[in-house]
This record gives structure tokens, sequence and C-alpha cells, in this order.
């Protein structure tokens, strides 16, 4: 079977990497091979599609022609035969069909590449909605890409320069096999729901844990508008604007606080029942690290106060890359981005252009995005894009800069105050300081020896003798929590000396309140 699959998939692509004479010169967008690539995917079935619909979000790998048209891959394929879908069903029960469901929809409500969908009423009289996978498609997709990452280490580094084929297949990999297995899926909705529940505005359906297996889920069904059809929304009295505040706060609430954010927020995902704009379809979610949070946060200040330096050390806190990049160049390509931006209204700018450009200057430098940024551009895609057709009229960034004001104050602390934030700020500040004794010496050297001449008005002199034990004060608490970081970070790599560790990082804590008591309370 292998060796079969194996020709079908050489024969097709081969029918794609080939660029006739006529197309050489011309732009990568007026080019057939991006459209000619979405035409093989399709060909070679459903778990190409899907390799094809991550493929589309991955921004920092390929260029927008290709991207433009892997988006355009289709889900939607025929529906699989009731008596299939039946035997799937029975197949993920631990009892008969009868004893879960009184009735179960013979018409599917959708029909994609991963899943079918059926409506069904529960034995209690509960309307449900059945995700069943197709059959064996862990095994297809397993075979595909053993397949594909096979082929990737025959092919010469030099087609591909710009990026490592067999990691990214086998990024891929990982992210299929975690996607098709619906226990993540369920779980998601949990950890989702969990993470919104005060937030009245925000629904998500039950899931029914005792029917979730790694090929079944079971929610609830919601007999929602989906949140596109403007008209009937109108009709049945909602606000568009406020449902357009709503869904953007919420995502921006997803991103920089909880760190957790549905990553497919297309339309067709987003409902509006009751009030309430209910997410569905969790197969994609986003997941930043506190880390990642921080150095985002700081982007956006950087961006905001055309800061450099500043927006340089948030772009390589969250890329990886090599001991040969040219931080001159990524300086001055930074700065470009920024001057683009500079004479702009606040109000027009778009958080999407934002990453967009973020993403070339990393394509640029050879800086390599965590898919996790690119999960989150296209995310951030979908969602502006229905925000400016639901409040055209409100300022975006003018409502964002209102909410973290309002709710991330706390929030902020917090991260910057967390251990992994701490470690990062301290190594690079030790990097960064490693001259100052030197340098301190040498200073005290020139004074002893009557080369520099220090200007110091006399008068209210005991003022001035407050103000340098102040600084004194503050300077010597500043050391002790230096040192106390650095030993709680060396200590913390040490499994034998964890909670020590954890103690220090807490005195560090305390001893960074102090100072900041210090500094306020003789402002």
């Amino acid at each position: 079977m292998s060796h079969k699959r194996l020709r079908e998939i050489i024969r097709v692509f081969s029918s794609v990497g080939l660029i006739t004479l006529k197309e050489k010169r011309k732009p990568i967008e007026n080019k057939s091979t991006p459209r000619k690539l979405r035409l093989a995917f399709e060909k070679l079935g459903p778990s190409f599609v899907k390799i094809g619909q991550i493929l589309s979000t991955r921004s920092d790998l390929f260029p927008e022609a290709y991207i433009r048209e892997l988006s355009k891959l289709q889900s939607d394929v025929l529906p699989l035969p009731q008596d299939v879908v039946m035997e799937a069903i029975a197949a993920e029960l631990s009892v008969p069909i009868s004893e879960v469901f009184a009735d179960i929809s013979s018409e599917p409500l959708a029909s994609g590449s991963v899943a079918q969908t059926h409506r069904a009423t529960l034995l209690n009289g509960k309307e449900v909605v059945i995700k069943i996978q197709r059959p064996h498609l862990p095994e297809i997709i397993e075979e595909d890409l053993e397949l594909l990452i096979g082929l990737s280490r025959r092919i010469p580094k030099a087609m591909l320069p710009m990026l490592n084929l067999s990691e990214v297949l086998q990024q891929l990999k990982d992210s299929l096999t975690k996607e098709i297995d619906f226990r993540n899926e369920a779980q998601a909705m949990i950890t989702f729901a969990e993470l919104n529940q005060s937030i009245k505005c925000i629904a998500i359906p039950e899931v029914f844990d005792e029917y979730t297996t790694p090929r079944m889920v079971v929610e609830e069904y919601i007999s929602g508008v989906p949140i596109n059809h403007y008209e009937e929304l109108i009709k049945s009295g909602y606000d568009l604007e406020d449902i357009g505040k709503k869904l953007m706060l919420s995502f921006i609430k997803q991103v920089f606080k909880d760190g957790y954010f549905h990553g497919d927020p297309h339309p067709g995902n987003l409902l509006i029942s009751e009030g309430k704009i209910y997410f569905i379809d969790f197969g994609i979610m986003g997941n930043l690290e506190n880390g990642m949070r921080v150095a985002l946060n700081d982007i956006l200040y950087s961006f905001t106060a055309q800061d450099v330096e500043g927006m340089m050390q948030g772009i390589l806190s969250v890329t990886s890359f090599d001991t040969s990049i040219n931080k001159t160049a990524l300086s001055q390509d930074v700065e470009r981005m920024l001057a683009k931006y500079s004479s702009l209204d606040l109000g027009v700018l778009s958080i999407t252009d934002l990453l967009e450009d973020l993403l070339d200057v990393f394509v640029k430098n050879g800086l390599k995005a965590s898919p996790q940024i690119t999960i989150l551009e296209k995310a951030a895609l979908q969602i502006e894009g229905i925000f400016r057709e639901l409040a055209p009229e409100v300022d975006l960034m003018t409502l964002a800069k209102n909410y973290f004001l309002e709710n991330m104050g706390p929030d902020m602390l917090k991260q910057a105050l967390n251990k992994e934030t701490l470690l990062i700020e301290l190594f690079y500040q030790l990097k960064n300081g490693k001259n100052i004794p030197r340098r301190l010496n040498q200073l005290l050297e020139q004074m002893l020896n009557g080369r520099i001449l220090i200007n110091h008005d006399i008068y209210d002199y005991k003022n001035r003798i407050k103000t340098v034990s102040q600084i004194a004060n503050r300077f010597v608490v500043s050391i002790l929590f230096l040192a106390v970081m650095l030993t709680a970070a060396l200590l913390s790599f040490n499994v034998a000396m964890q909670e020590i560790s954890k103690c220090l990082f807490g005195l560090a804590a305390l001893l960074l309140v102090w100072e900041l008591v210090l500094m306020f309370k003789h402002k």
C-alpha cells in the first residue's frame, strides 16, 4: 500500500513542481504553481487537505501567494454513508446506540476532511451534536506524513534554503496527531469555558465527557445565528457594534490575559444565541506561555513608543535564531517598520498588519517564529476582519488601550514577577552589566587622580546628604535583589534545592517590592 501511495504522491507533486520557462521570470503572484499546489493537495485526499490548511497559517514559511491559495482548501467533502457513520459511532460506545441516543439525524450538519457532524437527541431529550472521525484517518495521516518526511530527506537543501522541510513536516505530524485526538478538543472546550466563566457575553457548548473518545466527541447543540449574518442579527434586535466590541475585547483577553485563545475564529465558528457569543469547533487552539505574553506586551509597548531597541529585544524573545544573526540589519528593518506607522492615526492601525510586518522581519532576518505566533496571526486576521464589519466606527487601538488600562495592570505585574521572566531579565542585565565593576573602578581612579571635576552647589546641604542616603539605600536593595535572584536562579537547576530556590525567588520579589516602595516614597 505504501509503495502505491508513494508513487501517487510523487506523480501528483511532480506535476506541481515543474515551472514552464514562460513562467520562470514572472512575479510569484502571477505564477500558476501556488494554484497547482492547492489542486494537488485536494487530489491527494483528506490528510493532505488538512496538511495544506495548517501550512496556510505558516506565513513565516511561505510567500503570500502560497498562503492565499492554500487558504482556499475546502474542508467540505462528500458525506459518509449513513451505515458507515452508525458503525463508527457504535464502535466508540461501550453500550448499544439505543441506550445513549433517542435519535440521530441521517443528514450531516457538515462533512469535513477529518470528521462528520450529526444532530442527535440524548435519551433525556437534550439536543446534541455528534462529531465522528472518518474511519482509518489516523492511520492514513501517519502513513502520508511518514512518506513525506522520507521524501523530504532526499531533497537537496539548496532547493529550499529558507526552511528545514523535515522539521516542518515533523511539526505538522505532531500538530495533526494532537488535533485528530478528540479528547484534546474536549479538554480545550472545558479549559476555555473555565477561563471565560466570569464573562457573561461569551459561551461555549457543554461537552459530554462520558461520550468523549479519541475519535468522537458529543457536545451541546447551539441553535444560533452565524456572526456574519448581519441582517438576521439586526432583525433579532442585536446591536452589531456591541457584538463587535465584545468579540474584540474577548479576543484581547484570551491572548494577553489567559494566553489561551481560539485558533480558528472564522464566522462559521462564531454563533450568536440568547445574547451571547458562542465559540464552537475547538480543533485548533493557541497557547502562549507567560514569557511569550510578556514579550508580546513589550513589542506592543515598543511599537506605540517607537522604541527600536525595545522592539528588537521583544522580537528576539519570541523567535529562535543562530549566532550569525546580523543585529545591525535587524535594527534597520525594525526602524523602517516603525517609521511606516509613525505618521498614522492610531484609529486606522491594524493589529493584523503589525503581525504581518513582524513576520516579514522574521523571514528577512532568518528568525524562526514559534508556531503559536503564526496561529495568532491568522486568528487575529479573522477576528479583526469580523470586528471591522460589525463596528466600522470603533477605534480598535483605543478600545484595546482602555481594556489594558482597566484590566491588565495586576496581570502584567504578575507576569513581570514570574520566575521565567525574571530569569530572562536577570541574565540580560548581567550580560549588559558585566563591565560595570570595571567602569566604576576606572571612574574612581580618575577621581582620585584629579582628572574629573565635580561641580556641586553647597546650598541645602542637609537635603543633599538625605538624597544621597536615599540613593545609597536603593542601590543596596538593588544589589541584594540581584544577588538573591542570581542565587535562586543557580539553585533552580538543582532538583534537590528546588524548595530553597522557590523561597529565594519569593524573597527577591519582596526586595523588588521594597525597592518600588522606596522609589515612590521619595518621589
